[in-house]
């Protein structure tokens, strides 16, 4: 394993677990903060993030399937994906770990509330999944059983880039260009099929926060970030899970798609270490049982 890098220095750094390599970015020293990507991303996603977060190591990973990291012959469901981050946390003895996930990153951030919460301080969610059922219908189109897995391989990048392109309201061309070619590594397909099936089905999301909270003995102090234009999953989920958690709050980022950390960086990164930096952050609990609309 490679050193960890200096202050300002982005350095790439590689573990092999067995069952999958994971690779990741890490730059900065100070408390550690995880930053998980979501489907078909990579950990350049927080590339204008991390330079805005002096003090703090950051570690930028790419998940299983994902970027840099490989793509074994594996299930990819969410408790695979989380136990193999889990164990990766463990095997750097990250401790008072502060974990910000987007999209489906933010599902597996939830996940590894059940794997490693000892470990974890903060919870940042950013347009996260796992809080509703609504999601965007392509993705709905992409659970069909063994449809990408078996054809889709070819049609991954073009796709993908469509599609992100959709979701942002801003320029990221040459960083989609960047992400397709990561697409195109064989088993990226069958990474993101898997992932898929396992969280979403045809009448949407199939896995959310409710199902195991009562599981986790104490929930962290958690904050909800959403762009108000989100496409892929709408705001209102992040509207009625912070009305269902007690300090819990949601920050709407006005003009933003999905994407937020690519079209508001400034005021993102802003609103999260205002959420990291505050003394005494109170713990969220649950207000009330779980509400209707997510039953089912």
């Amino acid at each position: 394993m490679i050193a960890t890098p200096s202050a300002r220095e982005e350095k790439h750094l590689q573990v092999d677990l067995g069952e999958v390599a994971l690779h990741w970015t890490e730059a900065g020293e100070g408390p550690p903060v995880l930053l998980l990507h979501g489907l078909n991303d990579s950990h350049r996603t927080w590339r204008e993030i991390w330079p805005r977060m002096p003090g703090r190591r950051i570690l930028m990973l790419d998940l299983p399937g994902h970027g840099m990291s490989t793509r074994p012959d594996a299930p990819y469901t969410l408790d695979w994906n989380a136990t193999q981050i889990a164990r990766w946390i463990e095997q750097l003895d990250l401790n008072d770990l502060d974990v910000v996930g987007h999209s489906y990153g933010g599902g597996v951030a939830q996940w590894l509330l059940l794997k490693c919460r000892r470990r974890i301080r903060r919870l940042g969610l950013l347009s996260s999944g796992g809080l509703g059922r609504e999601v965007y219908p392509w993705l709905r189109l992409a659970s069909v059983p063994f449809l990408i897995e078996a054809f889709g391989q070819r049609w991954m990048g073009p796709i993908a880039g469509f599609a992100m392109a959709r979701a942002t309201t801003s320029d990221a061309r040459a960083e989609i260009a960047l992400l397709v070619s990561y697409l195109r590594q064989p088993g990226s397909a069958r990474a993101f099929s898997r992932t898929v099936r396992d969280v979403i089905r045809w009448r949407g999301q199939t896995r959310n926060l409710f199902d195991r909270i009562s599981e986790i003995a104490e929930l962290p102090p958690m904050r909800l970030f959403w762009g108000e234009r989100d496409a892929i999953l709408p705001i209102s989920q992040g509207t009625a899970i912070a009305a269902q958690l007690e300090n819990c709050e949601l920050i709407r980022l006005e003009n933003c798609g999905h994407f937020v950390q690519w079209e508001e960086p400034e005021v993102f990164t802003s609103a999260l270490q205002a959420f990291l930096d505050a003394r005494n952050a109170p713990p969220v609990h649950l207000r009330t049982a779980r509400p209707a609309e997510q039953l089912g």
